[in-house]
């Protein structure tokens, strides 16, 4: 069952004692929780099982150990304690499922900070600061001439803060070149700023920049920037994020994130459009899947597909990995962010639920109709206040069941 600790050093025992109840132990969980628990549990020596997951996982291997769906292990395996490692926003779900089929596990969430703790202050450690300025880290020489922005969190706080480096770099003439190190799976945003001087697509190098700052609660240096909200280990912002006059997510980015005082404009893409492969006016993108909105229900995409195709449009499905299956009735399209965003430019349009997707095609003319699934997603992170441009519709999709008035209003903004 679950296990309060009062102190981590509790945390951790508790989680000892656990373990050594079992002769197989497998963790709960196949993302960076887990791959943190099977780390420590690697280094202390734990013998374990392997990964498990709530559905058949779309991945069977994780380094060397296997991944089984959760029915698998109850189904076949005797005497096996489940050390569930997840997010809290997944956690309530887990535990429901392993309380309703009566199986043991260990889930403390004082146990999973106290070791992403630990993980912070190993990367911190890999930080090497001279003079308020950082010179090293790993293999990587920093200079001092080169302000670097570390962007550690989705596509559209990538965007933004690539957009906004002509303004930062107006406010501070001092700064002679801006380096954007990015996530793989990012490189290619920050090439399409021209006041983006250099771009570092490095996984790891952005992983230990996020987990020093928050760690040592550093921010910025003088030749570094945090490229996103302060917050603490736990994930909490700082209390300004809330500010007044930091309502829209423009001016959140300018002033909570580079220090800008003046209104700051976004700076125009660069896009190259020679490789443009769009079917033209006649095709229509449906972009179902979203990493942080809640999603629409399959039978929504269906019937707005089944309309669209009764008018003769050709139709797509924007997906990113085999998790992701097109709506029926339309081919995928499986491209990289560019060619995507070329892809729809050149469509009749394009119809997603609120993603970082949105926010690169704000930045192109590809006629965008936005899906809110969520009050705040609405208010606070609405691209009109971004992009004056025409051409982006938000819609509202929260708290509905039958969609009717959604279709009919998606519609007929395609024409």
């Amino acid at each position: 069952g679950r296990s309060m600790e009062r102190n981590s050093g509790d945390a951790i025992k508790n989680f000892f004692e656990y373990c050594s109840k079992f002769s197989k132990l497998v963790i709960y969980g196949a993302g960076d929780v887990g791959k943190m628990v099977a780390q420590f549990m690697e280094k202390e020596r734990i013998v374990f099982e392997g990964f498990c997951v709530s559905a058949k996982p779309e991945k069977h291997m994780l380094g060397n150990y296997e991944i089984r769906e959760i029915d698998e292990i109850c189904n076949c395996e005797r005497n096996i304690g489940i050390l569930v490692a997840v997010s809290k926003k997944n956690v309530q779900d887990i535990l429901c499922l392993l309380d309703n089929r009566e199986l043991p596990y260990f889930y403390s969430s004082e146990f999973l900070f106290e070791l992403f703790r630990k993980k912070c202050e190993e990367s911190a450690s890999k930080v090497w600061i001279q003079d308020g300025y950082i010179s090293r880290i790993l293999d990587t020489a920093f200079e001092r001439d080169t302000v670097y922005i570390c962007c550690p969190a989705s596509i559209g706080d990538t965007l933004y803060v690539a957009a906004l480096v002509k303004a930062y770099k107006e406010e501070n003439p001092s700064v002679r070149k801006v380096c954007l190190i990015l996530k793989k799976g990012h490189g290619e945003l920050g090439g399409l700023f021209p006041a983006v001087d250099e771009v570092l697509v490095s996984h790891e190098l952005v992983e230990i920049l996020d987990q020093y700052s928050m760690c040592t609660q550093t921010w910025r240096l003088k030749n570094y920037l945090y490229g996103h909200f302060k917050k603490s280990l736990r994930f909490a912002y700082d209390p300004e994020y809330n500010r007044e006059d930091c309502r829209t997510i423009f001016a959140r980015y300018a002033k909570l994130v580079l220090g800008l005082q003046e209104y700051a404009e976004p700076e125009s893409i660069i896009l190259d459009r020679g490789n443009l492969k769009g079917e033209g006016r006649n095709s229509v993108v449906l972009m179902p899947y979203a990493k942080t909105a809640e999603m629409l229900p399959a039978s929504f995409w269906e019937e707005l597909a089944r309309r669209l195709a009764g008018k003769g449009y050709s139709l797509y499905t924007n997906v990113g990995s085999d998790k992701e299956k097109e709506i029926p009735g339309t081919k995928p399209l499986a491209e990289p962010l560019l060619n995507t965003a070329l892809f729809c430019e050149g469509c009749r349009a394009a119809v997603s639920l609120r993603s970082g997707l949105c926010d690169l095609l704000g930045f192109t003319e590809t006629k965008l109709i936005v899906l809110n699934t969520s009050e705040e997603l609405f208010d606070e992170w609405n691209l009109n206040d971004v992009f004056p441009r025409d051409g982006i519709w938000n819609i509202n999709c929260f708290e509905k069941k039958e969609y009717q008035r959604e279709l009919r209003q998606i519609i007929k903004i395609i024409g």
